[in-house]
């Protein structure tokens, strides 16, 4: 019996078996110092775009011009910038944005000098319904449908084009109607109705804590209005989540897990400060001798109108 051998198969290795390394689930350093950037950038930028925010005004945040809205704009995509790109360096996006509020801050001036400039630059109110009915002509210019013009009449609840008597587009694209006198709400002048004008408000106690600004706004001594707060809630200013006082000694008191308690706190010359006494009997005595100016000043006119009949 003949045994065949494969000359040509070579023999097989013995398999080698890859070592096993620990898993690390950690970052490497490189990528740690890479994130800590990102952060440290995102924080410089995120302060830097709040404050030139704040410089631009609180207009920027609610309507704007359209100069005003392209600025917004540019500053988003400037912040991004730095953010997004390492190998930028961040400057690149801060003095941008430095340059931008100054442009800002110099076309607001132009444009509070000169009226043409700011006609030029942010347009001009637009009446767009007027006694006579609707003005085509502006709507076409505007770039407004009458349908539109519906719409936004619909969301101030005016249903019906009977009852405007001037509707008027704003710089800021907003709409303001001036209704005709019969669609108007009747008013207390209307009604002949005398009520005491209403009290500034504001808050002194916020999650325990008194805020002494608003004291020092009002002018009135914190120990004197916190002893009778919490004399009245039988509780110290720790216990209570929020309080607001007004001008005229009017009191909004909540404690924590409790129903709303107000009062009324009289308001004599004990509770004022130093400062603000001075200030209300200056007030006082400009206000007496400008009564006392008028009523000299009647009199001598009734004297004259008096002599002159005589004559």
């Amino acid at each position: 019996m003949r045994i065949v051998r494969n000359i040509n198969k070579k023999p097989s290795k013995p398999a080698i078996s890859a070592p096993i390394l620990p898993v690390n689930n950690s970052l490497p350093d490189c990528t740690q110092q890479v994130m800590f950037n990102v952060i440290i950038r995102v924080l410089i930028i995120y302060v830097v775009v709040i404050a030139v925010m704040r410089l631009m005004g609180k207009r920027q945040i609610g309507e704007m011009e359209p100069f005003e809205l392209v600025i917004t704009l540019i500053i988003a995509d400037l912040a991004t910038i730095p953010m997004a790109e390492q190998t930028i360096p961040i400057w690149y996006g801060i003095v941008p944005l430095v340059v931008i509020s100054i442009i800002h801050y110099l076309f607001s001036i132009l444009t509070n000098k000169s009226p043409a400039m700011r006609d030029l630059i942010s347009g001009k109110p637009a009446i767009v319904v007027d006694p006579s009915g609707i003005d085509f002509q502006e709507l076409k210019n505007l770039n407004i449908s009458g349908e539109e013009l519906l719409e936004q009449l619909r969301n101030m609840d005016y249903f019906d084009l009977t009852d405007v008597n001037y509707a008027i587009i704003e710089r800021t694209g907003k709409l303001t109607v001036i209704p005709k006198s019969a669609s108007m709400p009747a008013t207390r002048k209307d009604m002949q109705l005398v009520k005491p004008e209403t009290d500034m408000f504001y808050c002194i106690i916020e999650n325990g804590k008194v805020l002494k600004k608003n004291f020092n706004e009002l002018g009135l001594d914190i120990q004197c209005i916190m002893s009778d707060i919490t004399h009245n809630m039988l509780c110290e200013a720790k216990d209570i989540a929020f309080g607001s006082l007004s001008e005229g000694g009017d009191v909004y008191v909540q404690k924590y897990g409790e129903t709303c308690k107000n009062f009324k706190i009289k308001i004599t010359e004990k509770y004022y400060t130093d400062q603000k006494l001075r200030e209300k009997r200056e007030r006082g005595e400009a206000v007496g001798q400008q009564k006392g100016k008028t009523k000299r000043k009647t009199i001598a006119q009734r004297k004259t109108q008096a002599m002159e009949a005589a004559s």
